[in-house]
């Protein structure tokens, strides 16, 4: 997942460290203000408003990386820097000569974003950060005026980062590591290993998640018939194989919004959501597709299923109960050499009582 990067994790963190420092500013500007008069005090009350504007486009960020983690990042990112440096070169224009104490907010920005973000952006801000040193030139006649200073503090801007540019090199470096063996350590605990589809603890969560929202849907558990004498007769190597294939025919005749996963050995679940008119079309479609012969080398196995489904929430509304049910109806196809499928609600009760007894 997304929000296991290390990534977006330093980004949510950078985006909550700055909420909580405009807060502070925004709040201290107003106070500053009611403590002063004169024409510093209306540019600090300007300056309130103008974080204030700036805080409520961080409560909008926040909002958006935490519901959307996925979306626009590098636009977002980039956005953050661009208002950050711009919000501060409209503060150092509107206070004149006191809007000299801003300046080295502009080498925390550069710093942070490179540390946050990651190289590239460290670049990118110092590029911003060079749009709004032009714009003091051009546009603040007082700046204009004192060039001397806007140059001293732009070399100085980029030389302290270029500085610690190897330390933010390497910081980049390890982040990149760790966000591969987070990767790696995530996709190892959510697929399943020899067939690279999901695993048991994915299956847990689909249906905690589908029982939830409360939204009709069919569970069907898949057995192979006669895997031990695969194993038994040709040996693991060969059974890995036709699991794989298994796992690839299934995958294969699934559509893009239905779930499969491998619950371990030679079982195997879907999870559809399918209206119940096209489920008799979706399991023929399986039979015909899925059943049949494999070669692996020069042997050539069987391969044969059966399966069985219950549904939500006719059949019952807990992930346990389902789960029952369906391993029932499976069990019953299994014993009938006339089928390969069967549902719950098709189960007699003497057929119950026989799959008691397993």
């Amino acid at each position: 997942m997304l929000t296991d990067n290390i990534y977006y994790q330093e980004e949510r963190k950078y985006a909550s460290d700055r909420f909580i420092a405009l807060v502070v500013l925004t709040l201290l500007s107003f106070v500053i203000a009611g403590q002063t008069s004169g024409t510093f005090a209306e540019n600090v009350v300007l300056s309130g408003f103008t974080l204030l504007v700036l805080l409520l486009f961080s409560m909008a960020h926040y909002y958006f990386i935490s519901s959307f983690p996925g979306t626009l990042i590098a636009v977002r990112k980039n956005l953050l820097i661009l208002a950050d440096l711009g919000v501060l070169t409209f503060l150092i224009m509107t206070f004149g000569e006191n809007g000299l104490f801003f300046f080295p907010l502009y080498i925390l920005i550069v710093m942070r974003s490179g540390l946050s973000f990651g190289i590239s952006y460290f670049y990118t801000s110092l590029m911003f950060a060079g749009v709004s040193w032009i714009a003091l030139l051009l546009y603040s006649p007082y700046w204009k005026e004192h060039s001397n200073i806007i140059a001293t503090f732009a070399i100085t801007t980029f030389l302290i980062p270029l500085f610690y540019l190897k330390f933010i090199t390497r910081v980049h470096e390890e982040n990149h590591e760790l966000a591969k063996t987070l990767n790696d350590v995530t996709y190892d605990a959510n697929y399943d290993e020899l067939t690279g589809i999901a695993n048991r603890k994915q299956y847990k969560e689909m249906m905690k998640r589908l029982i939830t929202e409360k939204e009709p849907f069919a569970l069907l558990f898949i057995d192979l018939n006669k895997f031990k004498a695969i194993n038994d007769t040709h040996g693991h190597h060969v059974g890995d194989e036709v699991l794989k294939e298994v796992a690839r025919r299934l995958s294969e005749n699934i559509e893009e919004d239905d779930f499969l996963a491998r619950l371990g050995g030679d079982e195997f679940v879907i999870i559809t959501k399918r209206k119940r008119v096209y489920m008799d079309k979706f399991l023929a479609k399986l039979e015909h597709n899925v059943i049949g012969r494999h070669k692996v080398g020069s042997i050539i196995v069987p391969i044969e299923l059966s399966i069985g489904i219950s549904y939500f929430p006719d059949d019952n509304r807990t992930a346990m109960m389902l789960a029952k049910y369906a391993d029932e109806a499976m069990y019953t196809a299994k014993k009938d050499p006339d089928r390969y499928h069967y549902f719950y609600h098709e189960i007699t009760e003497e057929q119950k009582e026989e799959n008691l007894k397993r």
